[in-house]
């Protein structure tokens, strides 16, 4: 009995350890996992940017296709759908008539799906208003800004 007190001891110390490596080394890897995703979401935003602003448009339409690319990889399923129905929508290719109301629904509609991606809460979009981009408008429509 003498033995059994020290040994469970040993055994609690241990298993206590364990755990304790999982829980922080799983806290760290979702540390990690949302600092990559951050980068990778405002390295998109700031490529949508440039696709209103810069006057090069094939090089902002490179950059926003290297950034939505990257997001194929490392975003939630709705952060993917939504990219996806954007970047369609503003596809050059895409001969239906431009909207821009349609074009800031869908924007912000992947806005907040990045916003829920990012903080894990459906409430962190409450009274999140519709928005749109500022910068140049190539499609010569009056967007207001």
């Amino acid at each position: 009995i003498q033995l059994l007190v020290p040994l469970i001891s040993i055994i609690v110390a241990i298993i206590s350890a364990a755990f304790s490596y999982y829980f922080t080394k799983e806290q760290q890897i979702k540390a990690e996992e949302r600092k990559l995703k951050t980068e990778a979401y405002i390295k998109l935003i700031e490529a949508l940017s440039n696709n209103v602003l810069l006057e090069n448009v094939e090089d902002a339409r490179r950059v926003l296709a290297d950034a939505r690319n990257r997001l194929l990889l490392i975003a939630s399923p709705q952060v993917v759908k939504c990219l996806c129905e954007f970047t369609d929508y503003i596809a050059i290719d895409n001969h239906n008539v431009f909207c821009q109301t349609e074009h800031n629904r869908l924007l912000t509609e992947l806005i907040k799906s990045l916003r829920i991606d990012l903080y894990g809460k459906k409430r962190i979009n409450k009274g999140y208003p519709n928005v749109s981009l500022s910068g140049i408008n190539r499609r010569g429509a009056n967007n207001g800004q």
